[in-house]
């Protein structure tokens, strides 16, 4: 198998990535890619909207613009994770990639089918340690369906994905602070109002886990729910690291604990 990142296709890969390096591409609304020094990593994708705008293939399609092509990364080693079945974070197109990508893996937040090759983190607070990753969630039930929030631990980072989770975090990220003292990158919603509960866990989360990196999510690319939640919390915990995906397929760069844009 070749190495993590080179393209399918024999195109030079780019420069390989050595522990506690990312590459991120963000993917639409909830949905981004981590590739990692060995991983690639799938959160909540899904092909039917940005937001609220609705998604349509045009042109060239792979990570660069948002979307998966199970061919351009069949050499990779891909972990899929879904938190939720709402339609806006699990689409069942990702079940068709097993027959493009020989090494894939899929982590569910609830019991998302019968298949016993898939994993499902019921919880509460299930945690796995599979192939190189330590993934742990915490557990909501707010919305009429099981969700989780997963941390995953792999190739020296920690990265978090909140899902649309909303319960006990004043518990939950304690229990989470004992396997990570520190996040690396964080996809959370892009929510600043601390009247309202997801805004007060986003300030918490960001003054316990002091994240190398954060993402605001929920929205479609540069929405103006991102621009006002890097305002705020760029005024209340001052040099707080946060990108705000301005285009599907927004590539970022996480290097020696520093974020930073694709090609800035």
């Amino acid at each position: 198998m070749a190495a993590v990142g080179q393209p399918a296709g024999g195109q030079p890969a780019a420069p390989a990535l050595q522990a506690g390096e990312a590459t991120i591409w963000y993917l639409g609304h909830c949905g981004f890619a981590v590739r990692t020094a060995k991983h690639l990593l799938i959160f909540d994708y899904q092909e039917r909207r940005d937001g609220p705008q609705p998604r349509t293939r045009g042109g060239a399609v792979g990570l660069d613009t948002g979307w998966v092509d199970p061919a351009a990364v069949a050499r990779d080693t891909v972990r899929v994770f879904v938190s939720h079945s709402h339609e806006d974070h699990f689409d069942p197109v990702i079940f068709g990639w097993r027959e493009r990508i020989p090494d894939i893996a899929y982590y569910f937040g609830w019991k998302a089918a019968d298949d016993p090759a898939n994993h499902y983190l019921v919880g509460p607070r299930a945690a796995l340690a599979d192939d190189g990753l330590e993934i742990l969630t915490i557990n909501s039930h707010h919305s009429g369906v099981p969700e989780v929030a997963f941390l995953a631990k792999v190739d020296g980072l920690a990265v978090y994905h909140n899902g649309d989770y909303r319960m006990d975090y004043k518990a939950d990220f304690p229990y989470l602070q004992k396997h990570a003292a520190r996040f690396d990158l964080v996809f959370v919603l892009g929510v600043s109002d601390e009247s309202i509960q997801y805004g007060q866990q986003n300030r918490e989360l960001f003054e316990r886990f002091t994240p190398g990196a954060v993402f605001p999510m929920h929205a479609e690319a540069g929405a103006r729910m991102y621009l006002e939640f890097e305002a705020a919390f760029g005024a209340r915990i001052p040099g707080l690291p946060i990108m705000v995906p301005e285009k599907l397929g927004d590539r970022f760069e996480y290097r020696d604990g520093r974020i930073s844009r694709s090609g800035t």
